[in-house]
């Protein structure tokens, strides 16, 4: 069975805009909610946040690899769950 998904080019432009805001949002997250400095680390909404922001930051990774083509699915998985590495 073929399971490859084809896009045509608007398709794939939509996609990558996807992409990119989700990549852009997770980098403001993080500057929206301040450091508490008297916190215990664990429950400062501020890291929390940016492990929220760093899970979309992944996730867009993925996506603009999968629209682009040129990445490897099995490498592309790995990020996916946290096998691999971002980049």
């Amino acid at each position: 069975m073929n399971t490859a998904i084809s896009m045509n080019a608007p398709q794939r432009r939509l996609c990558l805009e996807v992409a990119w805001e989700i990549d852009a949002v997770a980098r403001v997250l993080p500057g929206l909610v301040p450091r508490v400095a008297d916190s215990d680390g664990a429950a400062d909404p501020h890291f929390v946040v940016r492990a929220m922001a760093g899970r979309l930051l992944r996730l867009s990774s993925v996506l603009m690899g999968l629209a682009d083509g040129d990445d490897d699915p099995d490498t592309l998985m790995r990020v996916f769950d946290l096998q691999a590495g971002q980049g």
